[in-house]
């Protein structure tokens, strides 16, 4: 297992279906409602098993023998959707923070869904949060959908970062799977189920929602360098020289290993600039390395009581990158003495306005509706189902409508090319008949344009003739039709290829506007 950080976090990747709202859960709901009516059984933890993406999720479930996964998915987002755009949906604790946090820190948010693209940028614009994320990629597009890798590495491909920049806020395990194949840092934020032995194996850390996902990043990047110092050899009662000297050989030491080499550097930065901070003030940063495991937790009360320096000092990286929350350290054993590191004028005022978006809840804020009731949700259908067989309606009856147009449109421009030839070959008959200069090139070029004609409807009608006794093979048709005269036969041909040639275009361009679109969407 490879050692992972959040120290270097250039992006921050965050599934919408189970870490930014609750949608696993309606879908369980769903689901097992469904089952019950089927006399099946379906437990949370199976279903969680099989949370992967929208062509898999069902494959195994009990009703995959009865019913067909894609329209069944289907109905279940459609279905769900209508419920929660009557409902109404909130995001979870704490992403609204989480996401002013990532903001400050200038960090790129990527949404990912199992499902569609179109839907997950359906719900972020019902709760106003599409423009606030950088990046949206469904189960729907051209990547390969979880438990590959594939949608991970689009990812980090579009912003150009390393894996191990790359923080997955993960809520079922398949993402786990694909971001540990790639070395990504995972912080595992529990949805369905608490967090098992798998996950907390493959995680840098889990927790139980996304103000934890904040506390950690805010926080747990000075604990790594608490927890590192002793192994290193260096702790903050060291000067300068001293410092660089024990640098200095552990790096001629482990010269080979770039990962620890990253981490004495990392180390050594760290307490170079403690050096440079002498002086404190109230809302720093209180850290301190004690043998029992540390708790970080939000206070509004800043302890006031500060016994004797021990062991540690307190964590700040740079003294150009604000800290934008205090904390306490609760601690099991005898509490220990603490440097106190100072925070500018803008640093506190960034400090005071995360800490009133953490800590004070709005008093006129909805709250988030739970679906348990699955008879409620089906009243709520049941609503919607008229005036949904009236779009129906009237976009099959526009669909007819379009295919009559477009199949007129498609004829009416293969008489005009016909009209057209028949005006050139009619004013200039001489000059074709003495068959000479250019017009002997273009004798040529038609000659073998209607073989190739002609070679496409004998192939199709002497085939169905051997088939179908009752349709004419190309000689009866063209020779005995006792309708068309022979140069008849030759412009219905001409006319009838040239229809079939422009709708095969006419096609081909509707299905690349559609995937532009589609592509469009998905940015």
């Amino acid at each position: 297992m490879y050692i992972q950080s959040i120290n270097q976090t250039k992006v921050v990747i965050i599934p919408l279906d189970g870490t930014i709202f609750d949608l696993n859960r309606y879908r369980y709901n769903y689901y097992h409602h469904m089952c019950e009516k089927q006399q099946k059984t379906l437990s949370i933890n199976t279903f969680y098993l099989h949370l992967s993406n929208m062509y898999d999720m069902y494959k195994e479930l009990p009703l995959s023998q009865q019913l067909d996964v894609g329209p069944l998915n289907a109905r279940i987002e459609r279905e769900m959707f209508q419920y929660l755009s009557y409902k109404g949906i909130e995001p979870k604790e704490g992403f609204l923070e989480l996401l002013e946090y990532l903001h400050q820190k200038h960090i790129p948010i990527a949404v990912m869904s199992t499902h569609r693209t179109k839907d997950a940028v359906q719900y972020l614009k019902m709760c106003h949060l599409y423009h606030k994320v950088h990046f949206i990629i469904g189960s729907d597009t051209s990547s390969m959908p979880l438990p590959s890798t594939q949608m991970l590495e689009t990812i980090r491909d579009h912003f150009q970062v390393q894996n191990d920049e790359t923080l997955v806020i993960s809520s079922f395990m398949a993402l786990n799977e694909a971001a540990n194949q790639l070395k990504m840092n995972v912080i595992y934020c529990e949805d369905l189920i608490p967090a098992g032995s798998p996950e907390k194996q493959s995680s840098y850390k889990t927790v139980h929602n996304l103000f934890e996902v904040l506390n950690t990043l805010l926080f747990d990047r000075y604990e790594e360098i608490e927890m590192y110092s002793p192994i290193l050899g260096m702790n903050g009662r060291m000067n300068k020289d001293e410092l660089t000297d024990v640098k200095n050989k552990l790096k001629k030491t482990y010269q080979d290993d770039e990962q620890i080499i990253h981490l004495i550097d990392k180390t050594y930065a760290y307490y170079i600039s403690q050096l440079q901070e002498q002086t404190i003030k109230d809302g720093s940063v209180l850290m301190q390395k004690t043998g029992a495991k540390k708790r970080f937790h939000f206070d509004d009360d800043m302890s006031s009581n500060i016994t004797e320096h021990d062991i540690s000092q307190i964590a700040k990286e740079e003294a150009s990158q604000p800290l934008e929350e205090s904390t306490e350290v609760v601690q099991e054993t005898e509490p220990t003495s603490l440097h106190i590191n100072p925070l500018d004028k803008q640093e506190e005022e960034e400090l005071t306005a995360l800490l009133q978006q953490i800590n004070h809840k709005k008093d006129n804020a909805a709250p988030v509706k739970s679906v348990m009731d699955m008879g409620e949700i089906e009243s709520i259908i049941e609503d919607y189902q008229e005036d949904e067989n009236i779009e129906n309606d009237e976009e099959q009856g526009s669909m007819i409508l379009n295919f009559g147009f477009n199949t007129i449109y498609t004829f009416a421009i293969s008489f005009l090319f016909l009209f057209i030839g028949l005006i050139i070959y009619i004013a200039f008959i001489h000059q074709f008949d003495d068959n000479q200069g250019p017009f002997l090139i273009l004798n040529t070029f038609f000659g073998y344009y209607y073989h190739i004609i002609e070679t496409v409807f004998r192939f199709i009608l002497d085939g169905l003739h051997s088939l179908l006794s009752f349709i004419p093979s190309y000689l009866q048709y063209s020779v005995d039709n006792g309708m068309f005269s022979t140069d008849g036969i030759i412009l219905l041909n001409i006319f009838i290829f040239q229809s079939l040639i422009i709708g095969i275009i006419k096609i081909i361009i509707y299905f690349m506007k559609r995937g532009h679109k589609n592509e469009s969407v998905r940015e």
